[in-house]
Protein backbone atom coordinates (compact mmCIF):
# COMPACT_ATOMS: atom_id res chain seq x y z
CA UNK A 1 0.00 0.00 0.00
CA UNK A 2 1.29 3.00 -1.24
CA UNK A 3 2.73 5.49 2.44
CA UNK A 4 1.40 9.06 3.05
CA UNK A 5 4.08 11.42 3.25
CA UNK A 6 3.83 14.45 4.60
CA UNK A 7 4.61 17.53 3.35
CA UNK A 8 6.63 18.44 6.23
CA UNK A 9 8.90 15.34 5.38
CA UNK A 10 8.89 16.79 1.72
CA UNK A 11 9.92 20.13 2.77
CA UNK A 12 12.62 18.77 5.28
CA UNK A 13 13.95 16.01 2.96
CA UNK A 14 14.35 19.65 0.50
CA UNK A 15 15.95 21.80 3.34
CA UNK A 16 18.68 18.67 3.48
CA UNK A 17 19.43 18.87 -0.14
CA UNK A 18 19.86 22.48 -0.51
CA UNK A 19 22.33 22.09 3.23
CA UNK A 20 24.65 19.77 1.20
CA UNK A 21 23.49 16.34 2.09
CA UNK A 22 23.17 13.77 -1.13
CA UNK A 23 19.80 11.67 -1.60
CA UNK A 24 21.64 8.95 -0.05
CA UNK A 25 22.42 10.51 3.18
CA UNK A 26 19.06 12.05 3.23
CA UNK A 27 17.59 8.39 2.69
CA UNK A 28 19.59 6.90 5.65
CA UNK A 29 19.58 9.11 8.56
CA UNK A 30 16.32 11.00 7.54
CA UNK A 31 13.37 10.05 5.56
CA UNK A 32 13.33 6.05 6.39
CA UNK A 33 13.33 6.84 9.94
CA UNK A 34 10.32 9.29 9.78
CA UNK A 35 8.82 6.99 7.12
CA UNK A 36 6.88 3.17 8.04
CA UNK A 37 7.69 0.58 4.89
CA UNK A 38 9.59 3.56 3.06
CA UNK A 39 9.86 3.66 -0.91
CA UNK A 40 13.48 2.00 -2.25
CA UNK A 41 16.48 4.66 -2.58
CA UNK A 42 16.10 4.83 -6.55
CA UNK A 43 12.11 5.72 -5.94
CA UNK A 44 13.00 8.10 -3.24
CA UNK A 45 15.66 9.67 -5.62
CA UNK A 46 13.10 10.21 -8.24
CA UNK A 47 10.61 11.99 -5.86
CA UNK A 48 13.28 14.20 -4.10
CA UNK A 49 13.85 15.64 -8.15
CA UNK A 50 9.78 16.43 -8.09
CA UNK A 51 9.43 17.63 -4.48
CA UNK A 52 12.29 20.61 -5.41
CA UNK A 53 10.67 21.74 -8.12
CA UNK A 54 7.45 22.02 -5.90
CA UNK A 55 6.29 25.32 -3.85
CA UNK A 56 5.05 24.17 -0.80
CA UNK A 57 3.47 26.53 1.79
CA UNK A 58 4.64 27.75 5.14
CA UNK A 59 4.45 26.18 8.51
CA UNK A 60 1.93 28.02 9.51
CA UNK A 61 -0.84 27.49 6.29
CA UNK A 62 -0.34 24.15 6.39
CA UNK A 63 -1.00 24.56 10.53
CA UNK A 64 -4.29 25.98 10.08
CA UNK A 65 -5.52 24.49 6.73
CA UNK A 66 -5.02 21.06 8.58
CA UNK A 67 -7.85 19.80 10.40
CA UNK A 68 -6.93 17.28 13.54
CA UNK A 69 -6.36 13.91 12.84
CA UNK A 70 -5.39 14.62 9.52
CA UNK A 71 -2.02 14.56 7.59
CA UNK A 72 -1.58 17.53 5.15
CA UNK A 73 0.27 15.47 2.33
CA UNK A 74 -0.31 17.34 -0.63
CA UNK A 75 -0.77 20.88 -1.32
CA UNK A 76 -1.60 23.18 -4.48
CA UNK A 77 -0.91 26.91 -4.43
CA UNK A 78 -1.14 30.07 -6.49
CA UNK A 79 1.36 32.19 -6.03
CA UNK A 80 1.92 36.03 -7.07
CA UNK A 81 4.38 37.16 -9.99
CA UNK A 82 7.06 37.96 -6.76
CA UNK A 83 6.69 34.54 -5.95
CA UNK A 84 4.63 35.08 -2.91
CA UNK A 85 1.72 32.40 -2.30
CA UNK A 86 -1.68 34.07 -2.93
CA UNK A 87 -3.83 30.86 -1.86
CA UNK A 88 -2.86 27.59 -1.10
CA UNK A 89 -5.12 24.34 -1.26
CA UNK A 90 -4.34 21.51 1.52
CA UNK A 91 -4.65 18.19 0.30
CA UNK A 92 -5.24 15.75 3.35
CA UNK A 93 -5.48 12.28 4.37
CA UNK A 94 -6.84 11.03 7.92
CA UNK A 95 -3.64 9.19 9.82
CA UNK A 96 -2.91 5.77 9.85
CA UNK A 97 -5.09 3.49 11.70
CA UNK A 98 -3.74 2.39 15.34
CA UNK A 99 -5.44 -1.00 16.34
CA UNK A 100 -3.42 -0.46 19.74
CA UNK A 101 -5.69 2.80 20.30
CA UNK A 102 -8.64 1.11 19.46
CA UNK A 103 -7.94 -1.72 21.73
CA UNK A 104 -7.28 1.15 24.62
CA UNK A 105 -10.37 2.75 23.87
CA UNK A 106 -12.40 -0.83 24.01
CA UNK A 107 -11.13 -1.08 27.96
CA UNK A 108 -11.59 2.12 29.21
CA UNK A 109 -14.40 2.13 31.26
CA UNK A 110 -17.18 4.03 29.67
CA UNK A 111 -20.30 5.77 31.22
CA UNK A 112 -23.17 3.57 30.66
CA UNK A 113 -25.96 5.59 28.29
CA UNK A 114 -29.13 6.96 30.24
CA UNK A 115 -31.97 5.67 28.96
CA UNK A 116 -35.30 7.94 29.47
CA UNK A 117 -38.33 5.79 28.16
CA UNK A 118 -40.37 7.70 25.51
CA UNK A 119 -43.54 6.02 26.30
CA UNK A 120 -46.18 7.92 27.37
CA UNK A 121 -49.72 6.44 27.46
CA UNK A 122 -50.85 10.24 28.32
CA UNK A 123 -48.87 11.94 25.73
CA UNK A 124 -51.32 13.53 22.74
CA UNK A 125 -51.41 10.78 20.04
CA UNK A 126 -53.80 10.93 16.61
CA UNK A 127 -55.19 8.05 15.01
CA UNK A 128 -55.69 7.80 10.99
CA UNK A 129 -58.28 4.96 9.97
CA UNK A 130 -58.22 5.36 6.11
CA UNK A 131 -60.80 2.70 5.09
CA UNK A 132 -59.79 2.90 1.37
CA UNK A 133 -60.86 0.70 -1.56
CA UNK A 134 -63.62 -1.80 0.65
CA UNK A 135 -65.49 -2.20 -2.30
CA UNK A 136 -68.92 -3.06 0.21
CA UNK A 137 -70.69 -5.81 -2.43
CA UNK A 138 -67.46 -7.81 -2.91
CA UNK A 139 -66.80 -8.28 0.27
CA UNK A 140 -69.33 -8.22 3.50
CA UNK A 141 -69.65 -8.04 6.92
CA UNK A 142 -69.18 -12.07 6.81
CA UNK A 143 -65.49 -10.65 5.85
CA UNK A 144 -64.84 -7.79 7.42
CA UNK A 145 -65.73 -8.91 10.83
CA UNK A 146 -62.36 -9.09 12.22
CA UNK A 147 -61.03 -6.38 10.68
CA UNK A 148 -63.88 -4.04 12.77
CA UNK A 149 -62.70 -5.97 16.01
CA UNK A 150 -58.91 -4.85 15.32
CA UNK A 151 -59.93 -1.24 14.56
CA UNK A 152 -62.31 -1.05 17.69
CA UNK A 153 -59.43 -2.45 19.68
CA UNK A 154 -56.92 -0.04 18.15
CA UNK A 155 -59.54 3.02 19.01
CA UNK A 156 -60.32 1.81 22.25
CA UNK A 157 -56.84 0.97 23.49
CA UNK A 158 -56.41 4.31 24.98
CA UNK A 159 -57.58 7.99 24.82
CA UNK A 160 -56.53 9.98 21.71
CA UNK A 161 -56.34 13.35 20.78
CA UNK A 162 -57.90 13.25 17.51
CA UNK A 163 -59.20 10.71 15.32
CA UNK A 164 -59.18 10.65 11.60
CA UNK A 165 -61.32 8.73 9.20
CA UNK A 166 -60.17 9.60 5.32
CA UNK A 167 -63.31 7.77 3.97
CA UNK A 168 -64.92 7.15 0.66
CA UNK A 169 -62.41 5.67 -1.91
CA UNK A 170 -64.40 3.15 -3.51
CA UNK A 171 -65.87 2.03 -0.53
CA UNK A 172 -68.94 1.01 -2.83
CA UNK A 173 -68.08 -1.53 -5.52
CA UNK A 174 -71.29 -0.25 -8.13
CA UNK A 175 -72.25 3.26 -8.16
CA UNK A 176 -75.87 1.96 -9.29
CA UNK A 177 -78.60 -0.33 -6.95
CA UNK A 178 -79.91 -1.42 -10.48
CA UNK A 179 -76.46 -1.26 -12.98
CA UNK A 180 -73.60 -3.07 -12.48
CA UNK A 181 -70.91 -0.22 -13.65
CA UNK A 182 -68.68 1.66 -12.01
CA UNK A 183 -68.90 5.61 -11.61
CA UNK A 184 -67.43 6.04 -15.26
CA UNK A 185 -70.15 3.56 -16.88
CA UNK A 186 -67.50 0.22 -16.79
CA UNK A 187 -69.27 -2.18 -16.58
CA UNK A 188 -68.34 -4.80 -13.48
CA UNK A 189 -69.68 -7.69 -11.74
CA UNK A 190 -72.99 -7.05 -10.45
CA UNK A 191 -73.31 -7.30 -6.37
CA UNK A 192 -75.85 -7.07 -3.74
CA UNK A 193 -75.82 -2.89 -3.41
CA UNK A 194 -78.95 -2.99 -0.69
CA UNK A 195 -77.14 -5.61 1.43
CA UNK A 196 -73.51 -3.98 1.24
CA UNK A 197 -75.47 -0.18 1.78
CA UNK A 198 -76.41 -1.58 5.25
CA UNK A 199 -73.71 -3.60 6.45
CA UNK A 200 -71.01 -0.76 5.04
CA UNK A 201 -73.47 1.67 7.21
CA UNK A 202 -73.35 -0.95 10.02
CA UNK A 203 -69.13 -0.94 10.25
CA UNK A 204 -68.61 2.70 10.04
CA UNK A 205 -71.65 3.92 12.58
CA UNK A 206 -69.69 1.02 14.97
CA UNK A 207 -65.93 2.60 13.61
CA UNK A 208 -67.41 6.53 14.38
CA UNK A 209 -69.45 5.73 17.57
CA UNK A 210 -66.35 4.31 19.59
CA UNK A 211 -63.81 6.89 18.45
CA UNK A 212 -66.37 9.84 19.36
CA UNK A 213 -66.03 8.15 22.72
CA UNK A 214 -62.62 7.86 22.66
CA UNK A 215 -60.92 11.11 21.19
CA UNK A 216 -61.20 14.90 22.03
CA UNK A 217 -61.88 15.21 18.18
CA UNK A 218 -63.05 13.24 15.39
CA UNK A 219 -63.19 13.73 11.49
CA UNK A 220 -64.65 11.86 8.87
CA UNK A 221 -62.89 13.03 5.34
CA UNK A 222 -65.04 11.97 1.73
CA UNK A 223 -62.85 11.62 -1.07
CA UNK A 224 -64.16 10.07 -4.10
CA UNK A 225 -62.99 6.72 -5.74
CA UNK A 226 -63.89 5.67 -9.37
CA UNK A 227 -66.49 3.20 -8.23
CA UNK A 228 -68.73 4.91 -6.45
CA UNK A 229 -68.68 8.52 -6.26
CA UNK A 230 -72.51 8.88 -6.60
CA UNK A 231 -73.67 6.31 -4.19
CA UNK A 232 -70.90 7.20 -1.79
CA UNK A 233 -71.88 10.63 -1.48
CA UNK A 234 -75.27 9.97 -0.97
CA UNK A 235 -74.08 7.49 1.72
CA UNK A 236 -72.23 10.64 3.06
CA UNK A 237 -75.88 12.76 3.71
CA UNK A 238 -76.70 9.88 5.85
CA UNK A 239 -73.37 9.99 7.77
CA UNK A 240 -73.50 13.68 7.87
CA UNK A 241 -77.19 13.41 9.57
CA UNK A 242 -76.38 11.68 12.09
CA UNK A 243 -73.12 13.34 13.18
CA UNK A 244 -73.48 16.60 11.80
CA UNK A 245 -70.96 19.23 9.52
CA UNK A 246 -68.61 19.62 12.71
CA UNK A 247 -67.10 15.56 12.04
CA UNK A 248 -68.41 14.83 8.90
CA UNK A 249 -66.92 16.96 5.68
CA UNK A 250 -68.52 15.62 2.49
CA UNK A 251 -67.23 17.68 0.07
CA UNK A 252 -66.74 16.66 -3.41
CA UNK A 253 -62.82 17.50 -3.80
CA UNK A 254 -60.32 14.93 -4.54
CA UNK A 255 -57.85 15.69 -2.70
CA UNK A 256 -57.77 16.71 1.04
CA UNK A 257 -55.18 17.37 3.59
CA UNK A 258 -55.09 17.63 7.06
CA UNK A 259 -52.27 18.15 9.67
CA UNK A 260 -51.42 16.73 13.39
CA UNK A 261 -48.67 18.97 14.53
CA UNK A 262 -45.58 19.04 12.57
CA UNK A 263 -47.33 16.10 10.51
CA UNK A 264 -49.06 16.99 6.99
CA UNK A 265 -50.82 14.36 5.28
CA UNK A 266 -52.86 14.57 1.32
CA UNK A 267 -55.38 11.84 1.02
CA UNK A 268 -56.74 10.83 -2.62
CA UNK A 269 -57.84 7.84 -4.53
CA UNK A 270 -55.46 7.75 -6.66
CA UNK A 271 -56.84 6.48 -10.15
CA UNK A 272 -55.74 9.44 -12.79
CA UNK A 273 -53.26 8.79 -15.01
CA UNK A 274 -51.30 11.51 -13.26
CA UNK A 275 -51.22 9.86 -9.78
CA UNK A 276 -47.70 8.52 -9.96
CA UNK A 277 -45.20 8.81 -7.10
CA UNK A 278 -43.48 11.57 -8.35
CA UNK A 279 -46.73 13.91 -9.34
CA UNK A 280 -47.90 13.14 -6.49
CA UNK A 281 -45.56 15.15 -4.26
CA UNK A 282 -45.63 17.66 -6.75
CA UNK A 283 -49.74 18.09 -6.77
CA UNK A 284 -49.18 18.08 -3.37
CA UNK A 285 -47.00 20.76 -3.02
CA UNK A 286 -49.07 22.71 -5.36
CA UNK A 287 -52.80 22.12 -3.90
CA UNK A 288 -51.67 22.62 -0.58
CA UNK A 289 -48.49 25.07 -0.08
CA UNK A 290 -49.04 26.07 3.10
CA UNK A 291 -49.87 23.00 4.86
CA UNK A 292 -47.12 21.33 2.94
CA UNK A 293 -44.33 24.36 3.62
CA UNK A 294 -45.45 24.08 7.58
CA UNK A 295 -44.69 20.34 7.96
CA UNK A 296 -41.74 19.02 9.04
CA UNK A 297 -43.48 15.65 7.63
CA UNK A 298 -45.35 15.50 4.33
CA UNK A 299 -47.30 11.93 3.44
CA UNK A 300 -49.57 11.07 0.40
CA UNK A 301 -52.51 8.46 1.18
CA UNK A 302 -53.59 7.13 -1.68
CA UNK A 303 -55.60 3.76 -2.50
CA UNK A 304 -57.02 2.32 -5.91
CA UNK A 305 -53.70 -0.29 -6.83
CA UNK A 306 -55.07 -2.53 -3.95
CA UNK A 307 -51.86 -3.14 -2.83
CA UNK A 308 -49.24 -1.42 -0.42
CA UNK A 309 -46.61 0.31 -2.13
CA UNK A 310 -44.27 3.09 -0.26
CA UNK A 311 -41.85 5.53 -1.71
CA UNK A 312 -39.62 8.60 -0.37
CA UNK A 313 -40.05 11.39 -3.19
CA UNK A 314 -37.50 14.13 -2.08
CA UNK A 315 -38.78 13.66 1.29
CA UNK A 316 -42.84 13.27 0.30
CA UNK A 317 -43.31 10.02 1.61
CA UNK A 318 -45.94 8.31 -0.82
CA UNK A 319 -48.09 5.41 0.43
CA UNK A 320 -50.42 3.50 -1.63
CA UNK A 321 -52.40 1.84 1.10
CA UNK A 322 -53.46 -2.11 0.75
CA UNK A 323 -57.19 -3.70 1.24
CA UNK A 324 -58.74 -6.49 2.99
CA UNK A 325 -61.57 -6.41 -0.11
CA UNK A 326 -61.85 -9.98 -1.47
CA UNK A 327 -61.02 -10.82 -5.17
CA UNK A 328 -63.64 -10.24 -7.51
CA UNK A 329 -64.43 -12.29 -10.74
CA UNK A 330 -62.79 -9.59 -12.87
CA UNK A 331 -59.64 -8.89 -10.77
CA UNK A 332 -58.98 -12.62 -10.48
CA UNK A 333 -59.40 -13.04 -14.56
CA UNK A 334 -56.77 -9.75 -15.31
CA UNK A 335 -54.55 -11.64 -12.68
CA UNK A 336 -54.94 -9.21 -9.86
CA UNK A 337 -55.12 -11.15 -6.87
CA UNK A 338 -52.57 -9.84 -4.66
CA UNK A 339 -51.14 -10.93 -1.11
CA UNK A 340 -51.94 -9.36 1.98
CA UNK A 341 -55.30 -8.82 2.46
CA UNK A 342 -55.19 -6.01 5.11
CA UNK A 343 -56.03 -2.68 6.24
CA UNK A 344 -53.45 -0.11 7.37
CA UNK A 345 -54.15 2.11 10.80
CA UNK A 346 -51.66 5.06 11.60
CA UNK A 347 -50.52 6.06 14.67
CA UNK A 348 -49.12 9.99 14.99
CA UNK A 349 -47.60 11.86 17.60
CA UNK A 350 -47.14 16.00 17.16
CA UNK A 351 -43.48 14.88 15.46
CA UNK A 352 -44.36 12.21 12.95
CA UNK A 353 -45.42 8.41 12.70
CA UNK A 354 -45.09 6.52 15.30
CA UNK A 355 -46.61 3.16 14.13
CA UNK A 356 -48.17 1.17 11.37
CA UNK A 357 -50.65 -0.95 12.43
CA UNK A 358 -52.68 -3.61 10.52
CA UNK A 359 -56.23 -5.08 10.54
CA UNK A 360 -56.67 -8.78 9.29
CA UNK A 361 -59.15 -10.43 7.89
Amino acid sequence: MKNTIPISVKKECCRLKREGLTPRQIYDTYYTKEIDNPCTHDAFRRRLLEWEGRIFPDDTTLECGTYEGFIAHDATVQVSNTGQIIQAWIKQKAEDFDAEDLVAALRENVEHYQYVSQHDETADRMLEIPLFDMHWGISFLDDYGPILDDILDRIHSRHWDHIIIPFGQDFFHNDSLVNATTSNGTAIDKVDMVRAVKEGRQFITAIIDAALTNANTVRVIYTPGNHDRSVTWMFMQVLLERYGSDIVDDSMEYRKVFTYGKNSIMVTHGDSKQATAKNLAHIFAVSYPEEFAQATVREVHAGHLHHEKTGDIYGVMIRRLSTGVAVDDWSNRQDYIGTNRRFMVFEWDQRGLRSIHYAYK
